[in-house]
């Protein structure tokens, strides 16, 4: 599953080429990855008495269909089974996360998710400095993929003023980011953006359903925006891999940093660089707020399959933390199996990583701050 997901990542990288007028880097032959994938699936039909597929094209269009629908039977999980690999000509979550396990074939390099975390660790430096700047930059430019799913060029203005520093040619390090992160849409005057309420991202009109993970029966709102020259809209890549399971990252931040907890809670996001989402320090409440007792880790992750989740996952062991948690957004936890097949797939391969939902952690933040504050 993970070549074939890998092979339609490289055709649709191909046709987005075509699409802009670039030359295609290929050998005019599908990718290897497909073509070896075709030839596993023919092989399997054969074992299952199954009449083989007839072509390239019979495949591509199976693709689009859910994997129980398929003839030949797949050896994954009832959840993964309920997923196509293509959702309307686009990789599913499914197909994406398959791609990452792709033996000996290396899409994710060539994915512009990476060159936006690129261009954020290089924004994030420049504006940084010593004594933990560089980390807070990034944080704070993170949390802007995060929080603005779409701004002005009004907007990029203001933020050149907070984030100056610039390249050789005057160019801010940030506006490469937003240009590498969004695409620019010319647009002049009072602008009507019609957006989800639950994740901020823009909808077509307000009888569009959202596609973003937990937000089904979010309604849309109107809200009116005064560009220069050009509104700038996150791309299907920044929205996917950036923005999207970032939502869960930004609720446990804001949450964990309320008044409430502030005092005996110190909460640190994406530090050393994104090595965690987010690290909580817990304070001595009888000194001065800087003596920590107690360290708690959490990687938070909003994917669609569990068992390629636990396949992917690991620990970094280069931040010391006395308890470990893999947090997932409330509507993964709630999926009837879900937590089951992670936990069966983080077995053996992760040692002391506790599975939490984000209000299960809240929780558990709250009395341990408590306990420590007797």
């Amino acid at each position: 599953m993970a070549l074939l997901a890998s092979g339609l990542a490289s055709m649709l990288r191909r046709r987005e080429r075509a699409g802009a007028g670039q030359p295609d880097d290929g050998d005019g032959l599908l990718p290897a990855a497909w073509r070896t994938a075709f030839g596993r699936l023919w092989w399997r039909c054969h074992e299952q008495g199954v009449a083989p597929l007839g072509n390239d094209l019979d495949l591509l269009a199976l693709c689009a269909h859910p994997l129980a629908a398929w003839p030949v039977a797949l050896s994954l999980s009832d959840q993964d089974l309920q997923s196509s690999l293509l959702v309307d000509g686009e990789l599913s979550g499914l197909a994406e996360q398959s791609t990452r396990l792709a033996p000996s074939v290396d899409v994710e390099s060539e994915w512009i998710e990476n060159r936006v975390y690129e261009a954020l660790r290089t924004a994030a430096s420049e504006n940084g400095g010593e004594d933990g700047e560089t980390d807070r930059a990034y944080a704070a430019l993170r949390r802007l993929l995060i929080d603005r799913p779409f701004l002005t060029d009004r907007d990029l203005k203001k933020l050149e003023r907070q984030f100056r520093a610039a390249d050789r040619h005057g160019t801010t390090y940030l506006r490469r980011l937003i240009e590498m992160a969004y695409v620019a849409r010319p647009a002049q005057g009072p602008q009507v953006i019609i957006r989800c309420v639950g994740c901020g991202n823009i909808l077509a009109d307000h009888d569009s359903r959202c596609a973003t993970p937990g937000c089904v029966d979010q309604p849309a709102e109107s809200v009116t925006v005064t560009p220069l020259a050009a509104i700038f809209e996150q791309h299907r890549a920044t929205r996917r891999f950036v923005h999207d399971p970032g939502l869960v990252e930004a609720r446990i931040l804001d949450r964990l940093s309320a008044s409430d907890l502030s005092r005996r809670v110190r909460v640190t996001a994406y530090p050393a660089l994104d090595t965690l989402d987010v690290l909580i320090e817990f304070l001595r409440l009888d000194g001065d707020g800087t003596d920590v007792v107690e360290t708690w880790g959490v990687d938070a992750k909003d994917q669609t399959s569990p068992r390629l989740l636990g396949r992917m996952f690991r620990w970094p062991d280069t931040l010391p933390c006395d308890r470990h948690f893999l947090v997932l957004p409330h509507h993964r936890a709630r999926q009837i199996g879900y937590i089951a097949d992670l936990k069966a797939e983080l077995e053996g391969r992760t040692d002391g990583v506790e599975v939490v939902d984000e209000k299960r952690l809240v929780a558990l933040v709250t009395d341990r701050a408590r306990r420590l504050g007797r």
